[in-house]
């Protein structure tokens, strides 16, 4: 999936456009109508498409450097570098196969995008992105539990323009970049074609020279612009991507023998028969000899591939019926198809390997009507809203591959699968697995082969309503009523040995929803706003996608949460400074946690999803823009977030004082720009630094020690020349300059003995070449 284009987005602060005489306002349609940023109560954060280009911004990845309280990354290892884990104020979701929904919605030009598989989007010709930090139930509906992040891209002109862009760099970096804007007839129609294509080697070196972390993203998008009267407006758009990578930058960190599981026995009878089968130096086993001391070194052999074909069709209509009256209507198809290979322990042998070949598609339809009273004290919105997606999935998965044969091997039935029992067996039917046609040894058969299918309808009516009550005081209230539907089908044998993951099983399970909101705003001053908000959300429902037993398939509830928000909005030094806070407290209920244990009767895995705790987290987010000097702009921002688990079922196996993954204490941006002019007409100059730092994150829900990331700063810099005339501008860039080593993801598997890590980015350069007209 994508939303192709030609400018870059901007960093919160940076997102409004300054000049000599201060601050220019940015308008946001957060609450689904035009507003000043400054002038919208609610915790949001907004990006124009030109300065972020200085950032060398790439895709959506790259935003949450910039936000404060957000985290974007790959997530779950066997999702490849194309999905997208989202998490706003700890919220969000990490894994990305269904029936699991993302816990933050991403929406282009206001339609929701179900699946995070491609939604890794690269950002090209856009006129903003908007990030909405908290519940948006009301307006955006389901699966908004942590927030919204919405992608705008720009409207075709009423004149003839362009741009080129060209950037080379490390790592044989070449990304080419165009759009070109035609109107058809002056004031009427207009259409515009984008293109791009992105490619770049990867930075961590597998020994048959595979390149992962590489890029390798074609994308396009054509769009009309038709205006055939002054009360009607209908914009037709079509984009499509089509990205062939080699997967995410994983590499294996380190292997263990964990009580209970299947390490010590790997390596004593299956990694001698994979040893000989495949050809590795004898003696061979899956231990720490395959751990590099250099993190850009993989000694992973299996199958990686990152495949996404993705394209999506969107007509937007709206009539102004009368000056009190707007409808608008919103209709998005979307389709998706990808294949996923991952090699999970990044080592010669079996351990964890998955092929995901996944395919999804949407439809939606959203219908509005608002407007606003003569006097502007009563806005308000109705709309109505349908959303059907049909999906299917067939994953292929190597466990501790090779156990099974090498069991079917054995001469007798050598291996105790309980404590004490004496093997080979005394009696008939003692748990000794091993012996050719032992039914036992289907137990440690591993290698399995589920096929889903999931099929959702989604309805929902909702409304919201701002009322000035006195003169600087409006109300706030709103509401959505959501109905939703879903059916899933799983079929998952151990083709092995034929051993049943779970028989061929339907289900259907229907949850609805109220989600209200109310808050209150209050105009201090025409340049301070203060506000206070109440609202909920919730996450949809769904099944254990990776049940390995039958009595491991069971269905989950919806998560709720509730948020209570109070910030301010201000301009401050006569429009010099803008100045914004938000401090939140929320409620996180049913929180959809999974848990990845040994099996106590085999040793091997399991995966479950419960609704297993409740979680309250609070916080702030300060975000300052600054343009003292004419040509000096500075930007900050800081987020803080505390959570505390309430409540947690004991079958975790973790304990209360651990602390949600993908949720650092601080997130912290910081920024400095100068631009000044040469002599004449040898145009201008422009300077950037940035610096984004991280706190301590825990990546799994078991805060596994092994695995937590600490805090790490990024650096980056840009020098730019701009023609006197902007037609033309040269770039040189340079991205983590201080070579940080960190990591973005990493999985701990005590089942096999795994620890894997997705290794972040290492130090870069780029030469950017831009041409307009």
């Amino acid at each position: 999936m994508s939303a192709l284009l030609a400018g870059f987005i901007a960093a919160p602060a940076a997102a409004q456009d300054t000049n000599e005489t201060g601050i220019a306002e940015i308008i946001v349609t957060a609450q689904k109508r035009e507003q000043s940023l400054q002038d919208t109560p609610l915790s949001v954060s907004a990006f124009g498409a030109a300065q972020m280009n200085a950032r060398d911004v790439t895709n959506i990845g790259n935003v949450a450097a910039y936000v404060p309280n957000v985290e974007i990354n790959s997530g779950k290892g066997d999702g490849g570098s194309t999905n997208a884990a989202i998490f706003i104020r700890g919220v969000g979701q990490n894994d990305f196969i269904f029936p699991t929904d993302p816990g933050v919605g991403v929406y282009v030009d206001g339609v929701y995008i179900a699946r995070s598989i491609g939604a890794m989007m690269d950002l090209s010709d856009i006129e903003r992105i908007e990030v909405l930090r908290g519940p948006q139930g009301t307006l955006y509906g389901k699966n908004t539990i942590g927030g919204a992040i919405n992608i705008i891209s720009s409207r075709p002109g009423n004149e003839l323009s362009g741009q080129v862009r060209t950037t080379v760099g490390a790592r044989d970096r070449i990304d080419v970049e165009g759009r070109i804007s035609v109107p058809l007839i002056p004031d009427v129609l207009a259409i515009k074609i984008a293109a791009a294509s992105k490619n770049q080697d990867g930075y961590v070196i597998r020994p048959d020279g595979t390149d992962l972390g590489d890029i390798n993203v074609d994308a396009g998008r054509f769009a009309i612009a038709w205006n055939p009267s002054e009360d009607w407006t209908v914009d037709l758009s079509f984009d499509a991507s089509r990205i062939r990578q080699n997967g995410s930058p994983q590499r294996l960190s380190d292997t263990f023998s964990f009580p209970g599981g299947l390490y010590d026995l790997y390596n004593a009878i299956a990694a001698p028969l994979v040893t000989a089968r495949d050809g590795l130096p004898a003696g061979s086993l899956f231990d720490d000899r395959w751990v590099s001391s250099d993190r850009r070194v993989s000694n992973g052999t299996g199958p990686t591939r990152d495949k996404a074909d993705v394209w999506g069709t969107n007509l937007t209509i709206a009539w102004e019926a009368s000056p009190a009256l707007t409808v608008k209507s919103i209709t998005g198809y979307r389709e998706m198809d990808a294949e996923i290979q991952v090699d999970m322990d990044q080592s010669p042998f079996p351990i964890i390997h998955t092929d995901e070949v996944q395919s999804e598609n949407q439809f939606s339809q959203e219908l509005q009507l608002s407007g606003a009273t003569d006097d502007k004290r009563l806005h308000w919105l109705v709309g109505g809203y349908y959303f059907r997606e049909r999906a299917h999935d067939l994953n292929q998965t190597l466990l501790a591959s090779g156990l099974y044969d090498a069991l079917e091997l054995l001469p007798d039935a050598l291996i105790p699968l309980v404590p004490g029992v004496p093997c080979p067996p005394p009696v008939a039917g003692l748990p000794c697995a091993g012996g050719a046609g032992n039914p036992f040894n289907a137990l440690l058969d591993l290698d399995v082969r589920p096929q889903t299918a999931l099929t959702t309808n989604n309805w929902a009516v909702f409304g919201q309503a701002s009322y000035e009550v006195v003169p600087a005081l409006t109300l706030t209230v709103g509401g959505r009523y959501s109905w939703e539907r879903k059916r899933y089908f799983i079929d998952s044998i151990y083709p092995n040995s034929g051993r049943i993951a779970t028989p061929p099983t339907h289900d259907e399970r229907t949850w609805k929803n109220f989600a209200p909101k109310i808050g209150i705003d209050y105009r201090a001053s025409d340049d301070v706003l203060l506000y206070a908000s109440w609202s909920k959300g919730f996450k949809s429902g769904g099944w254990n996608p990776r049940p390995l037993t039958p009595e491991e398939f069971k269905s989950y509830d919806p998560e709720k949460l509730t948020a209570y928000e109070a910030g301010l909005k201000s301009r401050l030094l006569d429009g010099l400074m803008t100045f914004n806070l938000a401090g939140f407290y929320s409620q996180y209920k049913d929180l959809q946690l999974q848990t990845n244990s040994v099996s106590p009767t085999t040793g091997g895995l399991i995966l479950t999803v419960d609704n297993a705790g409740s979680v309250d987290l609070y916080g702030f987010e300060a975000e300052i823009l600054a343009a003292p000097l004419p040509g000096l702009d500075f930007n900050a921002s800081v987020g803080y977030l505390h959570n505390e688990y309430q409540s947690l079922a004991a079958g975790t196996g973790y304990p209360i004082t651990n602390k949600l993954p993908k949720a650092p204490a601080w997130t912290v941006a910081l920024g400095a720009q100068y631009r000044f002019d040469l002599p004449g007409t040898m145009g201008g100059l422009t300077v950037r630094g940035d610096l984004s730092h991280r706190s301590k994150t825990y990546h799994d829900p078991a805060n596994s020690l092994s695995i937590v990331q600490p805090a790490y700063t990024l650096v980056d810099a840009r020098l730019a020349w701009t023609s006197s005339s902007e037609a033309f501008e040269v770039a040189i860039f340079g991205k983590n300059l201080t070579k940080e080593d960190y990591f973005t993801a990493a999985e701990f598997v005590p089942a096999f003995g795994v620890q894997n890590m997705v290794v972040g980015r290492p130090r870069e350069w780029g030469l950017q070449l831009t041409a307009r007209f």
